[in-house]
């Protein structure tokens, strides 16, 4: 884990107060987001009165995918860590990683929580441009989180079960996200190479 000394803590804490101070200032015309989360964070309204913007998250975390939440007119919630998968997926569900958690000052991320129980968000893919390339599959730590159309019966939950005369190219057939088991790691919107799926708190998905 990257190291954080005293003297960057406390900077990173002064940072924070002056932060949250300003937002504080601004909480009463602010209105209210909903967002992807790192792992392991309390619920929104705990979280967002725990987590002083320290940035310490982002950080460590391994794949660049913890941001700050820039500028919105969710004032309170400005410079809150976000899952942003432009810039990376999260590897906790095939990692076991903690790193955000055990860094976080504050308590807002809780590291005692289990990863197997948690779901930060959810993933929605546009079929019509999708190639099939397979590169979800081969991302996704979740067996049966991505599912793809078996004429003969029950869906494909695994890459290498797929007949290469099914994933054509221009095939009609699409992989598509089972909603029951994707946990929102983000790692297949990120290596998607056709831009095609899209990552969205639980509670906005359409």
């Amino acid at each position: 884990m990257e190291s954080i000394t005293r003297r960057k803590l406390l900077r990173y804490t002064l940072e924070a107060g002056l932060t949250v101070g300003l937002i504080g200032g601004l909480s009463v015309t602010s209105s209210t987001g909903s967002y992807v989360r790192p792992p392991r964070a309390l619920p929104p309204t705990d979280f967002t009165s725990r987590c002083i913007r320290c940035s310490i998250c982002v950080e460590v975390c391994p794949t660049r995918a913890v941001s700050l939440l820039d500028i919105t007119l969710d004032f309170k919630n400005i410079s809150t860590p976000v899952i942003n998968p432009v810039f990376g997926g999260c590897v906790a569900w095939n990692k076991k990683c903690l790193r955000c958690a055990e860094s976080c000052p504050s308590g807002a991320l809780d590291p005692a929580v289990e990863i197997s129980t948690l779901k930060i968000g959810r993933v929605w893919l546009e079929p019509e441009p999708c190639v099939n390339c397979m590169v979800c599959f081969q991302r996704c730590p979740i067996e049966g989180a991505l599912l793809f159309p078996n004429p003969e019966g029950k869906p494909f939950t695994r890459e290498r079960d797929i007949p290469t005369r099914l994933k054509l190219v221009n095939s009609s057939l699409k992989p598509y996200i089972n909603p029951e088991l994707c946990v929102g790691c983000g790692l297949c919107v990120h290596y998607c190479p056709k831009k095609v799926m899209f990552l969205e708190p639980i509670e906005n998905l359409r």
